[in-house]
């Protein structure tokens, strides 16, 4: 199966690299903000122009003379990015002329062996671009003129960026699931995305709040005898009052929420040395009314007694009761027990995207009623389902006003068992068989 071709936006810090991300994808994507290093990982999105389909990748502001810190840790994740691209956009910005870190990212780019377009941002008057002139000075051909701000120029650069790309067929892609990785600040979400990556795949640092976007990666893994392609979501964590907030926490936020709104499976990280919280409690609950699915990854088992891991385990059974997922104890850090967890989150996936003959609920829902009866004068007639991902039921009863949540829930409890659908948000829904 052919994968989209790859396009990475990169250049020097705060030259307006994710407000042409932005434009790009006319959406407010990527974390926007005047501070320098506001994005530190590489952040995909999948884009169109002109008919052809591609992978838009975001990168941070890279200071190729940073050797420790931060910025080095950025600089590798832009580097990797250019490695990755099949056509790199090299922006720049028109208020500084050509940088010398300019010049050093496009003797890298060069290195790299890769098509690149010179992007010259921030010229505000269509009437003159000759600013853009002194970028010839950096050896990569035309120096194109846009403003990502007011939305000049994008069109003439999409229209060069699209002609080097290669041929791709894009009927032939499908859009594999997501999983998303999430949870609240500094519970080490990152760590364990590069743990089951193998390699330094996100920033990873000791202060809270590292990642400030979603960053991707595709995965391909084995699960009962089936193999898949998944799509591996890293985020932001979410703070307390982060909605409240604004600038950078505010925006990690929303694109935290997006990455669930748009998952298959969330793997929703808890520190087992502080057991499940309240900022855990209402991220499981945001799972579920987005209508994703939830594996729990309880992380640094290594710092945490086994007492503690079962008392976390009966917590998660106790609150998470609309839900019900099922966890995997792991030390990111160690590596320990990290080969469970994408086994968990696609067995999860599949309880996900269950579809059930109908005969089979039928039969199943009439067998489950004959052992334990709806209250008098209530008769289910009927059962089949009704949609996936998430699992929808309907059931078709002479007086269904009359039948009591209590036997709704007895109803789906019996459906999860009998499917294994543990951690997926099981719907029941009722109807007059009349």
């Amino acid at each position: 199966m052919n994968r989209l071709p790859v396009v990475a936006v990169v250049g020097a810090p705060n030259v307006g690299k994710s407000s042409l991300v932005n434009r790009i994808m006319r959406r407010r994507g990527a974390v926007v903000s005047e501070r320098p290093g506001t994005t530190r990982d590489r952040g995909y999105n999948r884009a169109e122009w002109a008919g052809r389909e591609f992978t838009l990748v975001d990168t941070g502001g890279m200071e190729p003379r940073a050797k420790v810190g931060p910025g080095a840790l950025v600089t590798l994740q832009a580097r990797v990015a250019v490695e990755e691209a099949d056509v790199v956009v090299h922006l720049t910005d028109a208020r500084l002329g050509p940088t010398e870190a300019d010049a050093v990212i496009a003797g890298e780019i060069r290195r790299a062996q890769t098509r690149a377009v010179l992007a010259v941002n921030k010229l505000d008057n269509p009437a003159d671009d000759t600013e853009r002139h002194s970028f010839y000075s950096l050896g990569e051909g035309e120096p194109h003129a846009i403003s990502a701000l007011h939305g000049l120029g994008i069109g003439d650069l999409l229209d060069v960026v699209v002609s080097l790309l290669p041929q791709s067929d894009p009927e032939s892609e499908e859009e594999p699931p997501k999983l998303a990785i999430v949870g609240r600040p500094n519970v080490g979400k990152s760590t364990l995305l590069n743990r089951l990556l193998g390699t330094d795949r996100a920033v990873v640092s000791e202060n809270a709040g590292t990642t400030t976007d979603a960053v991707a990666a595709e995965i391909t893994l084995e699960v009962e005898g089936e193999t898949g392609r998944y799509l591996l979501l890293d985020t932001a964590g979410v703070s307390k009052g982060a909605r409240r907030a604004s600038g950078v926490p505010y925006y990690s936020s929303l694109r935290t929420s997006e990455a669930i709104r748009i998952s298959d499976v969330s793997l929703l990280l808890v520190d087992a040395t502080d057991g499940i919280v309240a900022g855990d409690l209402r991220i499981a609950r945001e799972i579920e009314e987005a209508g994703s699915s939830c594996g729990i990854v309880v992380n640094k088992r290594d710092l945490a007694p086994p007492e503690r891991l079962r008392e976390i385990e009966g917590l998660v059974s106790a609150r998470l009761t609309d839900l019900k997922p099922h966890a995997a104890h792991v030390s990111a850090l160690t590596g320990a027990g990290v080969e469970e967890v994408l086994p968990l989150a696609a067995r999860v996936g599949l309880a996900y995207r269950l579809r059930v003959p109908t005969h089979e609920v039928a039969e199943f829902v009439s067998d489950v009623v004959e052992r334990s009866a709806p209250p008098k004068g209530v008769k289910i007639r009927y059962a089949t389902q009704t949609g996936t991902a998430p699992p929808r039921f309907t059931l078709f009863a002479n007086r269904p006003k009359d039948l009591p949540e209590s036997y709704l829930r007895y109803l789906e409890n019996s459906l999860r068992k009998r499917y294994g659908l543990w951690g997926v948000s099981v719907r029941i829904r009722v109807k007059s068989s009349r």
